[in-house]
Order: C-alpha cells, then structure tokens, then sequence
C-alpha cells in the first residue's frame, strides 16, 4: 500500500462503529490527523531523503584495459608486473555514464596472488573516499612524498593467517587501500615496495626510493653537496623503525644505482657508481652479509690475475681505469686510459660475481 491508499483507506473510517462519547469522537479526530500527518511525512520524505550514489559495476579483462582509459598516473598498473597474477579487476562507475571516461569511475578493485601471497587493492575516484586516519595505526611510512598509514586487526582467515593488514595512502587524487592476512607484518610492505617503489633507472634525486635493497625492502635516497655541483649520496633503509644509511655515492647529475643479487644467494646487493672530486669513477658494490653492510672495491689483484694489467697505479690516479657498471649487459667495465692514451682506450668485460671486489665493513658519516 502506497501513501494515497493508506490516505483514501484513512478517510473512509466510519464514525458510527465507533462510540459517540464526546471522548470517543476526539481520540477518533485525532486518529485521523495523526494518520493524515503520517501520510504527509511519507510523501515528503519520499522526495526530500537524499537519492544515494548510484553505481553500476563491470568485470575487467585486463589492467591493461583500465590503464589505457585512465591515462594518469594509477599505481594499480604496478600490478600487471610478470610475477604478479590477477584474479579480479572489478570496476564500478556512476550509473549510465561513460565506462571509458574516467570521470564518471568510482572505484576499481583488484584481487591477486604476489609470491604465494593473496592481496586485495581498492582504489577510490570520488571525493567522498576519506582516509580512516592514524589515531589507531599500527605503522605510519614514508614512501617519497606519499605518507602510508598502517593497520592491523585480527582476522578468522586462516590459522596460518591470523592477522588482516591494511595500509591507506593518496597519491594524485586516488585514495588507495591495499590489504592482504598474513602472519608477518613485513609482507603488507612487500606489497607497498611493489606499488609505491620507484623504477631502479638511476638519476633519482634526494628523497627518491629503491626497492628491494640489501634485503631491507625500500631504500630512501638523501642527497648532500659537498662542493658546487659535486654531490654525496646517502641510502637509508629502517631497521628496527630507526633510518640506518648501508651506502653512499659520489657524483655529479645523479645517483647511478641498482639493486642485483650478485652472488644467487636471493639477497641483492648494491652496485653504485660513483665519481670522485679527481675524476676518478669506480664502482662500489654493498652487501649485507648476515645483517653487517660490507663495502667492496674491485680488488688490484684481479686487474693483474684475470686481465694483465700490471700498470694500475704506477702512475698514481691516473694509471686507475674508469669502472662503471652497465645496467642494461649486466656487467662490469674497466677502461684504461693510461696505456695507450686517451684516444686509444683499452675496456674489457666481466660479470664474475663478488670475485673481483674486496669487502670491508661500511663506515657511515653522517651528513
């Protein structure tokens, strides 16, 4: 029965089944005012109570699909990496409007599998998606400018699983939450050096980020100038909440690093190129070996053992080849100046691992 029914049913009360009492025909009147008033409020609030936001949901193919719509800059596109494997992208947008215009997108939920592990990232368009807030956080991070909030709550997952973690983060107007269960609150920052570490391409300025550096996870970059145009790099990474510099770089545009395992033992180290004030450029690789960074030089001795070179430093500084590491080979390169001149280098080769460095424990000064 609707509002008019119920009023027309309301005014066909028949006043005589009723007693006559004066008492009788006031509560009467105002049975039928009341329900009248009832009526009117119906009515009213059916077109006063605000309409919610209604929203149409569609299954998608591929994040592909959604990338290519968005046009922007959406970290969900950091989940279509080789070893990540999606098992939903839902996305759900205003209804009847454009499903290719991102405009009309409300949010875009992705389901996965990373490393055996199961994860779930919701990224929010509209305005009204609102950060919880860190009253109750279990951990506040910094990746670069974006400031990540942490939680945790137990959950009936799994035995193996007891725990739900959930970190909530803006980046470019998409507010996003990324949740996974788990035991071990160091993998929901498995998943945040996925999406939120920066590309390992060299040329990252102070306060940049690394991933996946000496099995710490997310390294942040500081920069401090020594001298006009001459630039000191520190690499910090958290331990035990605290910021711990394992490395530093000299140079002059930017820091050249990158993080490789070296050695197959699955814990990377650091390779850095850096220029010195002189001009000198060698490579310097760190490692962590069981929880002490090492730094190492290539070692005079494989320059003489394994390429016949007995020149270096006989002539000082500037007997010493350029070392660089290349990126793009995988390997390793010397290039000597001083045999022939510098209008006849000599460079070779050589990707053997740790072999050709010598290890010292790393000394940090602080900036």
């Amino acid at each position: 029965m609707n509002s008019k029914d119920l009023y027309n049913a309301i005014g066909k009360v028949d006043d005589d089944i009723l007693e006559q009492s004066e008492a009788t025909k006031k509560k009467t009147g105002w049975l039928k005012w009341g329900a009248m008033a009832a009526c009117l409020c119906l009515v009213a609030g059916a077109f006063l109570w605000p309409k919610g936001h209604q929203v149409e949901v569609t299954e998608i193919e591929s994040l592909e699909e959604v990338i290519a719509s968005y046009g922007g800059n959406l970290l969900a596109e950091r989940l279509s990496a080789p070893d990540v494997r999606t098992t939903g992208i839902r996305l759900s947008y205003t209804k009847g409007g454009d499903i290719s215009d991102p405009a009309a997108w409300d949010t875009l939920s992705v389901t996965g599998d990373y490393n055996g592990q199961d994860f779930t990232m919701d990224c929010n368009f509209s305005s009204e998606g609102e950060q919880k807030g860190s009253a109750d956080a279990y951990a506040v991070t910094q990746y670069g400018d974006v400031e990540v909030t942490i939680y945790r709550k137990k959950s009936n997952w799994s035995k193996n699983q007891p725990f739900l973690y959930w970190a909530e983060f803006a980046l470019d107007s998409v507010t996003y939450n990324l949740s996974i269960h788990s035991d071990d609150p160091e993998d929901i920052y498995t998943y945040l050096d996925l999406v939120l570490g920066e590309p390992e391409n060299g040329g990252n300025q102070s306060g940049a980020t690394l991933t996946n550096v000496l099995g710490f996870g997310v390294c942040r970059i500081e920069m401090e100038e020594i001298a006009p145009y001459q630039y000191k790099w520190h690499y910090y990474v958290k331990v035990d909440g605290e910021d711990v510099c394992v490395a530093e770089q000299f140079g002059y545009d930017g820091p050249e690093a990158w993080s490789r395992d070296l050695d197959g033992d699955g814990v990377p180290e650091l390779i850095c190129n850096s220029t010195y004030g002189d001009g000198v450029e060698s490579v310097i690789v760190y490692r962590n070996n069981n929880g002490i960074i090492e730094e190492g030089n290539i070692k005079l001795s494989y320059y003489e053992e394994k390429i016949g070179w007995t020149h270096v430093l006989e002539g000082g500084t500037f007997s010493l080849p350029a070392e660089r590491y290349d990126p793009k080979q995988g390997v390793f390169t010397a290039t000597d100046y001083y045999t022939r001149g510098y209008d006849d280098p000599i460079t070779v080769e050589f990707d053997d691992g740790l072999e050709p460095f010598d290890f010292f424990p790393f000394n940090h000064l602080p900036l």
